[in-house]
């Protein structure tokens, strides 16, 4: 049976062929993030005004301070405009601002952060289903080197089954919210 991160893994491999036929620039890096590291893709259209963007990434909430022993996986698909754009003899600056959406599989925010009461957390990892919103700056430089520096949301729904009962639980993804100020780097290589 196929697993959540066999299916993300899958539809990451397909998403890029799809935009590729209509891009322009391509650029292939890593992504990293206080919330997870991972691979981005981004494909700029045939006017240079648009791009698209794909991520597939890790999702630490809970790893890192030892609440639970499960990593998430996300998969990001945004469509982003060129707010704003300058030129220079190096490089080239712009800010991007888009939407799209996420799929993924995670734990969901839980109060008792580094409490001795609740250390683990108690709900199932679930999926999540949500739209995803990016503002961030692209710095191009002359030499296949892209640097982007963002911030982004996933407002969306967490679905997961409770572990007594195994009933299913459908409730507002809080992490999509409460991590939108965690920045993120893409370290992009252009083609």
């Amino acid at each position: 049976m196929l697993k959540p991160i066999h299916i993300l893994c899958l539809l990451a491999l397909l998403l890029p062929f799809g935009t590729a036929a209509h891009a322009q620039g391509q650029r292939v890096g890593l992504f990293q993030s206080p919330k997870g590291f991972g691979v981005t893709a981004t494909f700029d259209t045939a006017s240079g005004e648009e791009m698209n963007t794909i991520t597939l990434r890790t999702d630490f909430y809970g790893f890192l301070s030892a609440r639970t022993r499960q990593i998430g996986a996300f998969l990001t698909y945004t469509h982003d405009y060129r707010i704003f754009w300058t030129e220079g003899e190096d490089y080239a600056l712009i800010v991007h601002a888009g939407a799209g959406v996420s799929l993924g599989y995670s734990h969901d925010y839980e109060k008792g952060f580094y409490s001795a009461n609740d250390r683990e957390l108690e709900r199932n990892p679930g999926g999540v289903a949500a739209l995803a919103g990016q503002i961030g700056v692209r710095v191009d430089f002359r030499r296949h080197l892209t640097l982007d520096f963002g911030f982004s949301v996933e407002p969306g729904i967490h679905v997961r089954t409770a572990p007594d009962t195994g009933a299913v639980i459908l409730s507002f993804y809080k992490n999509g919210i409460y991590r939108g100020y965690y920045p993120h780097l893409n370290l992009l290589y252009r083609f």
